[in-house]
Order: C-alpha cells, then sequence, then structure tokens
C-alpha cells in the first residue's frame, strides 16, 4: 500500500504539479519538446509516406487507394470536434497529451500485420483500423500540444525557437530515414517483411521516448487555486466549488462563436487554401515515384536526406526572417518552394524523372524550411489567446475532413485519367502529372491570399 501511495504520488507530481519556477524551467522543458517532437516526427515519417504506401502495396492495395488512406490522418482530425469541450476544461493536461501520445504504439503494430496468417482482406482492414486509430488520438492531442507549446514560447522569440526545433527534427527525421530507407531496399523483394519489422521496432522505440520528453516538461497550465494561493487538484476540488470556472459552450456555440470573428474566418481561410493544393498532389507523388518512375528506396531517401540537409541549413535563418518581417510575408515566399516543387512533379515522366525528382526536391526542402511554422505562427496571431486551444481544434478537424475529402476526390480522378491512358503526340501522360498542375493552381491562390488579405491584417496587430 505504501509502494502504491508512493508510485500514485509520483504520478501527481509529474502530470499535475510540473509548474515551471523559473526561466531555466522553460527553457529546460523547450528542450525537452524538441526531443519529443523529434521522435514524433521521425514516427509520422516511418509510419507514412513511402514507409506506409510499400506497407500497403504489400497487402494489395491500391495506387490511388493507398494515396487517399495516407491522407486519412486528416479526417482523423474530425474527432477533434467531439472532444474539444472536454478536453479544454482539462486545467491540467499533460496526462491526456502523454497518453495520446503512447497511443501511436499503434502505427509500430501495424508493420508487424504482414506477418500474421490472415489473408489479404483482413491485412488491409487490420492496417486501416490500427493506422486510423493511431491517428485519432494524435490528432485529439494535438490541438493541447500546440497550446502547451505556445505558452513556453514567449511570441517575440517563436520565429527563431520554431525554425531551430524545426532544423533539428528535420535532421533527426532524415538522418533516420536515410538509415530506415536502406534497411528497406536491403529486405526488398522476399525479404520485405523484415524491413517491416525493423521499421516497427524503430518506432516502438520513438514512441517510448517521445513519452518520455513530454513527460519530464513543466506545463505552466494553472489549475483552481484556493485562498491561500495553492492549485486544487483531483477530490480536493469538491472542497472548492465556487473556485470552478465555469465549463465552456457546447460544440455548435463553441463554433459559431469562432466563425463570428474576422481573424478566425481569416486563418480558416489560409489552411483550407493550403489543405487543397497539398492534398491535390502530395499524396499520390510518393507511389508515382515507386511505381511509375521506378525509383528505388535508398536513392528517394538519399535525395531527401540532401535536399533536407539545405532545408535545416536555411530554417534558422528563416526564422530570424519571419521574426523580423511577419509570418504571412515569409510564409508567402516558403510556399513558392513547394509551388515549384509540384512543377518539376508535373513535368516528370520515366525519361526525365531522376533529374526532375532531385530539382523537385531541393524546392521542397525550401518551401518546407517555413511553411509549417508559417502557417502555425499566421494561426497564432490570428486565433484569440484565451480560447486558442478551442480555436486550433475547430480549424485542424474541419480542415482535416476537408483535405481528406480533397484527397478522395483526386484520388478518384487519378483512377479515372489511370484507366483513361491520356496521350500526348504520342507520349503518355501520368494522371500524377494533372495532380500536380492542380495543386499548383491552388497554391498561386493562397499566396495571393496572404498578400492581399492576411499580411494587411498582420500589419493592422502589429500596430496595438
Amino acid at each position: 500500500m505504501l509502494d502504491m501511495n508512493w508510485f500514485l504520488g509520483r504520478l501527481r507530481r509529474v502530470y499535475f504539479m510540473a509548474l515551471p519556477e523559473s526561466e531555466a524551467d522553460y527553457e529546460k522543458s523547450r528542450q525537452r519538446y524538441i526531443v519529443g517532437d523529434s521522435a514524433a516526427q521521425t514516427i509520422a515519417q516511418l509510419a507514412g509516406g513511402t514507409f506506409l504506401v510499400s506497407l500497403m502495396l504489400s497487402v494489395g492495395f491500391s495506387d490511388a487507394q493507398a494515396g487517399v488512406l495516407t491522407s486519412v490522418a486528416s479526417l482523423a482530425a474530425l474527432f477533434q470536434l467531439f472532444t474539444m469541450g472536454r478536453v479544454s476544461r482539462l486545467k491540467k493536461r499533460k496526462l491526456f497529451i502523454c497518453l495520446m501520445t503512447v497511443q501511436k504504439l499503434y502505427l509500430a503494430v501495424i508493420f508487424f500485420i504482414p506477418l500474421l496468417p490472415v489473408s489479404g482482406g483482413v491485412s488491409q482492414l487490420l492496417v486501416i483500423a490500427g493506422y486510423f486509430v493511431a491517428q485519432i488520438c494524435s490528432q485529439i492531442g494535438a490541438p493541447a500540444t500546440q497550446d502547451w507549446l505556445a505558452s513556453l514560447v514567449p511570441a517575440r522569440v517563436r520565429g527563431n525557437y520554431f525554425a531551430r526545433k524545426d532544423a533539428i527534427c528535420v535532421f533527426v527525421t532524415v538522418t533516420m530515414m536515410l538509415f530506415a530507407g536502406i534497411l528497406m531496399d536491403a529486405t526488398a523483394g522476399e525479404r520485405q517483411n523484415i524491413g517491416f519489422v525493423i521499421n516497427g521496432g524503430m518506432i516502438l522505440i520513438l514512441v517510448t521516448l517521445n513519452a518520455w520528453a513530454f513527460s519530464s516538461m513543466k506545463e505552466p497550465r494553472q489549475a483552481w487555486m484556493n485562498d491561500q494561493g495553492k492549485e486544487i487538484h483531483g477530490k480536493l476540488k469538491k472542497k472548492y466549488p465556487r473556485q470552478q470556472e465555469k465549463q465552456r459552450g457546447m460544440l455548435l456555440k463553441e463554433v459559431k462563436e469562432a466563425f463570428g470573428k474576422a481573424d478566425f474566418r481569416m486563418a480558416f481561410a489560409v489552411t483550407l487554401l493550403w489543405q487543397t493544393s497539398y492534398y491535390c498532389a502530395a499524396p499520390f507523388n510518393t507511389s508515382y515515384q515507386l511505381v511509375e518512375l521506378g525509383m528505388p528506396f535508398t536513392f528517394l531517401m538519399v535525395i531527401s536526406f540532401l535536399g533536407n540537409l539545405l532545408r535545416i541549413a536555411i530554417t534558422p535563418f528563416m526564422g530570424r526572417m519571419g521574426d523580423k518581417y511577419g509570418m504571412a510575408f515569409l510564409f508567402k515566399y516558403s510556399l513558392v518552394g513547394i509551388l515549384l516543387c509540384f512543377v518539376c512533379f508535373s513535368l516528370a515522366v520515366p525519361s526525365n524523372g531522376y533529374p526532375m525528382v532531385i530539382l523537385g526536391t531541393v524546392c521542397s526542402a525550401l518551401g518546407w524550411s517555413f511553411v509549417g511554422i508559417g502557417l502555425f505562427g499566421v494561426q497564432l496571431e490570428l486565433l484569440e489567446e484565451g480560447k486558442r486551444d478551442i480555436h486550433l481544434s475547430i480549424i485542424s478537424s474541419l480542415s482535416g475532413v476537408y483535405g481528406f475529402l480533397v484527397s478522395l476526390a483526386a484520388g478518384w480522378l487519378l483512377e479515372f485519367l489511370q484507366r483513361a491512358q491520356i496521350t500526348l503526340s504520342g507520349k503518355r501522360i501520368y494522371a500524377q502529372q494533372f495532380t500536380n498542375i492542380i495543386g499548383v493552381w491552388f497554391l498561386l491562390i493562397t499566396i495571393l491570399y496572404l498578400k492581399c488579405k492576411v499580411q494587411r491584417r498582420e500589419r493592422q496587430l502589429d500596430r496595438f
């Protein structure tokens, strides 16, 4: 009994009493977040992209189906709508976030499914279920994690910190992916399942690291305070009913209130435009490189590694420029890199595939040096701080479902074009060339919206 009480007391101290008491605590927490996010981003890559597509193809999915299923993470964001009320009422969210992080273990499990003595249909169902459940948990915990990070990083240094974090995360991720890509190539063919097992084992280790890093962070959020200035937790809250704040409104009320704010609508519009351009093209480019262009894992991983070294080199500079000139300004120019990447893929065919993929990877690295930072930074600037977690949940869930529907429509278009076997001047036009062109057009619209709307609003906010 004493051991159990000690254990429960330790858990309470770690997950409910971890207030930062000094700037050193804040800095240590920011460093631990970099460790945790490096693991999280590596997990996302090892359980997505080329590796996930390879797993899906091995259990019988088609190119279009694999492309759509890799976008299922955005559909999982819908569940944020149904949980955001409860999550927002959690005065301490650290334990919840860590529990959601542990659920990424399902991403490791799906890579062991090809070893099971079951039919192809059952294997497909298990892959979908494991991937979807893991993505649901990850998406449910994302807004609370983002709000937690925002509370640890002062607004004046967000660009610099996010850039430094992104550079470290990318370096760790691409290094691990290069190693994993070499292993997947070495175990290709009849030994493919060995590669899947190794990949699953690496994900398992990274999930443990992710959960440990988040558990060792401090949480600035305070619970209810009594008259002595002490936090009230658990059953003690019943003794202080007047100290408890009123619960937030119901789902529809929160959504209606959010869309009543012009700044929220602007942040939502930017996210939708980006989702449209990205999900029209990006989910199908991996299978295009593997199948139609016939490129090996090792080549793709080496090119990705070298391209991301460039991304790592310029990301800190981009972060400083974001702090200096504004998030929307630099986000706009970083989207040009993604646009050029889509242009390269729209021109790529087997005869020129290698140079076009190399050039596209370089352009992608230049764009991604600030795209993620810029979009998140624009959202933080436009969203109301007091309800930031609620508004992030609404944006993430609605835009996530929208992104999935876009990828679904693009997948149907892809299958139609592949069946049509379109030719021009005797040369075959591949379906992915069309989807990349569509992505280019929507990126142009996004860039114009950032220039004409968001930047103007950003300058107004800076005056206050």
